[in-house]
């Protein structure tokens, strides 16, 4: 293993709302990004980067990064891969030296922990988190070549393939899952592009997990939940995600970003 996951990032116009809503229900603490810039929680082991809309962007979950140990190697081998390329970031950012994509065009960024080109923003240490992101999922075209090249690139270990449920890679705790994407699949709700769709995270019990749910929905509506279903069109929609899930409660976050959570 060359690679572990250590960031999410979601672009957002109401950013530092968001970041409430993932400290208040998951327990994460505030990491250390440029205040003009962005707002960053932490829960031990993975950031997730919360970022505002900028023109030309589009809303939602954006991308992943990962730190990995030899960020020449992993060029070497994301080379080999037609349609792949790397570059070099701005010094300005401090979670990600380089930001790449896979052949399907899907991007991540990279670092690392050595380079001089990163900072490592989460400088409060790690700790054993009751929640924490346990994945982040991707829909994508060619969902077993690119399952291929972040085994072969990255050295993440398959843990399941095949079907709906697409392809899952670990890095021993985040899991990668890439899900097909099939014009077919959207027929009766609106088309959802290939890219990120959902992520993830493990708590310690998911009926108290629903509990904190409907209580911080309560208790300030700003940070309540987005609901699941509720017209045929929604329904269908929320029947395409559940498909590629497999934990044992799904919602949204209060800019409509769906969230994968399980306590097994």
């Amino acid at each position: 293993m060359i690679a572990r996951i250590n960031h999410v990032a979601i672009i957002s116009r109401q950013y530092p709302i968001l970041g409430k809503f993932y400290q208040s229900l998951y327990g994460m603490k505030p990491g250390e990004s440029p205040p003009e810039s962005a707002v960053s929680y932490f829960d031990g082991n993975v950031g997730i980067q919360f970022l505002p809309r900028r023109d030309g962007y589009i809303e939602g979950l954006d991308h992943f990064g990962m730190l990995v140990d030899d960020i020449a190697e992993v060029e070497r081998r994301l080379r080999k891969y037609e349609g792949a390329n790397m570059v070099k970031r701005p010094s300005s950012r401090p979670f990600a030296a380089y930001s790449a994509n896979d052949p399907d065009g899907n991007h991540f960024d990279l670092a690392e922990p050595e380079s001089g080109n990163f900072k490592e923003g989460y400088s409060l240490g790690g700790w054993d988190a009751e929640r924490w992101v346990n994945l982040f999922a991707i829909r994508t075209m060619h969902v077993e070549r690119i399952a291929e090249f972040y085994q072969e690139v990255f050295e993440l270990t398959p843990t399941g393939k095949g079907g709906d449920a697409g392809y899952s890679l670990s890095d021993g705790r985040v899991t990668l899952r890439l899900l097909p994407w099939d014009m077919r699949n959207f027929e009766g709700m609106a088309i959802k592009r290939p890219g990120p769709e959902h992520f993830g995270f493990h708590v310690e019990d998911v009926e108290s997990f629903k509990s904190d749910v409907a209580h911080l929905s309560g208790a300030n509506p700003m940070l309540a939940a987005y609901p699941l279903g509720g017209s045929p069109e929604s329904d269908v929609r929320r029947r395409v995600f559940e498909s590629g899930t497999t934990g044992k409660f799904q919602l949204a976050d209060p800019d409509g970003i769906w969230t994968d959570v399980t306590d097994d």
